[in-house]
């Protein structure tokens, strides 16, 4: 059975991305770093009071913070934790490899400019994943960092649409700006394609 060109189309995507990501983890210790340093500037600047930085261990981001945490397990009788939320990066950060992936499939003219603008726009969305991350954890988990109820229902909000929307939806609407000649024809294509396969169906269908 012949594959629809949609179908060719994504089985392409999927195999480009399968393989892209397997590198794309290998180097999770350098694609990490600029999410690093800008993650560190948004949370120095909007919460000084407690944020005291944040340190990369491979493709893990630690905020450290000045925030307390009395009672906790495991530490000792009269010391009080300071806490330190983790976040593994390659959860929010999985766009670039979809993106080149979607784009070695389409066949893209100006590769190498497309990716890299690509990766600078994926950036601030991925900066949001991870520090609303960190706030899911200290301000609802914990309930060490002192938010409003609507600034609660605000972060948990932030949360979700950055760990479930915007790693998927925003490298596809990156490549479909990117590509929109192809789109046009890719569709128009589609459309013809699937237009001939009703008519041999019917013509089969009338010679029998």
């Amino acid at each position: 059975m012949r594959l629809s060109l949609v179908g060719h189309f994504l089985l392409k995507v999927i195999a480009w991305f399968i393989v892209l990501l397997f590198i794309w983890y290998q180097l999770g210790s350098l694609v990490t770093i600029p999410v690093c340093l800008l993650a560190k500037s948004v949370v120095a600047t909007l919460f000084p009071d407690w944020a005291e930085g944040v340190e990369q261990a491979g493709s893990t981001l630690v905020l450290l913070t000045r925030l307390e945490a009395p009672g906790m397990a495991g530490v000792p009788e009269g010391q009080i934790a300071v806490l330190s939320p983790e976040v593994g990066f390659l959860k929010y950060g999985y766009g670039l490899p979809l993106l080149v992936a979607m784009l070695f499939a389409s066949n893209a003219r100006r590769l190498l400019a497309k990716v890299v603008l690509g990766a600078l726009v994926l950036l601030p969305f991925q900066v949001w994943g991870v520090c609303f991350d960190w706030l899911k954890q200290l301000g609802i988990e914990i309930g060490a960092a002192h938010f409003s109820t609507i600034a609660l229902e605000l972060i948990a909000l932030g949360y979700q649409f950055g760990y479930l929307v915007m790693p998927a939806l925003v490298p596809v609407l990156l490549w479909v700006a990117m590509n929109r000649l192809f789109l046009a024809t890719f569709i128009l294509e589609a459309s013809l394609d699937g237009e001939m396969a009703k008519q041999r169906e019917k013509d089969r269908s009338a010679a029998s």
